[in-house]
């Protein structure tokens, strides 16, 4: 009896057993899931799987190979701009040349009359009783003589000179001018305000050259032209020596000089 037992609780576990390892092999591994009408799934209770055999191992993920970080490239490095090159200096402008002075060659005078020659006195032969009479008379033709002598003199020691006398005037006043154009000179400050003019001066000056007198004859109305026709002739001394075809020991000149912008 005691053996019967043993053998019958033997053949229970047996199905016991085979029958949950039908039941494990039958069972899928998931569960449909039924999705719930309506409001069902508020009220029915979620569904719980079974699973009797082991759980398989998680699969291992195969390793990735790594992520090279890409560097970012280096900033290329900016070209320094080029040094801007310094403006060349401007010339110099070129002082402008100053104009030769316009020497006005005076008029001609007009011929003047020739002085009438003084009529000599009538010598009346005196009486030869009277021996005071031919001392008086004497004594007068000397006094005139003297005072005519005297006024040639003078006459021929001061010469004022004019365009037209006589070729060697002209020809003497013709190198008198250019000498003067060498010491000309306009007025800067003049020049800037725009003044003109032609002041007139007359100097005296003797046969070596020498400037014995000089003034103003006419003004331009602008003392700066008018003191610059003076500093001219000033500085021009000395003058060309005076020919020995010319008579006289000084001489006089009356010159015009312009001042002309254009």
């Amino acid at each position: 009896m005691g053996a019967s037992k043993t053998v019958r609780c033997l053949l229970l576990l047996v199905s016991v057993v085979i029958t949950a390892i039908v039941v494990v092999i039958a069972t899928p591994e998931r569960i449909p899931e039924l999705k719930p009408l309506g409001n069902a799934a508020v009220n029915s209770a979620p569904a719980i799987k079974i699973s009797l055999a082991g759980k398989p191992a998680p699969e291992t993920p195969e390793p990735q190979p790594p992520v090279e970080q890409e560097t970012p490239p280096e900033p290329t490095p900016k070209p320094e701009p080029e040094p801007e090159p310094e403006p060349e200096p401007e010339p110099e402008p070129e002082p402008e040349p100053e104009p030769e002075p316009e020497i006005v060659p005076e008029p001609e005078p007009e011929p003047q009359p020739e002085p009438e020659p003084t009529p000599q006195p009538e010598v009346t032969e005196p009486e030869p009783q009277v021996d005071a009479t031919e001392s008086d008379t004497s004594t007068e033709q000397v006094s005139e003589n003297t005072a005519e002598t005297a006024e040639e003199e003078s006459l021929s020691q001061q010469v004022e000179l004019t365009a037209g006398q006589s070729s060697d005037v002209d020809r003497y006043l013709t190198e008198l001018s250019r000498h003067l154009g060498r010491y000309y000179e306009y007025p800067r400050r003049a020049r800037r305000l725009g003044q003109e003019g032609a002041p007139v001066v007359v100097f005296e000056f003797s046969r070596d050259g020498t400037l014995v007198d000089h003034s103003l004859h006419a003004s331009s109305s602008h003392a700066l032209l008018d003191d610059a026709a003076l500093d001219m002739l000033k500085d021009a001394e000395p003058l060309p020596e005076v020919p020995d075809s010319m008579k006289g020991q000084t001489f006089t000149y009356t010159l015009p000089i312009n001042f002309n912008l254009r």
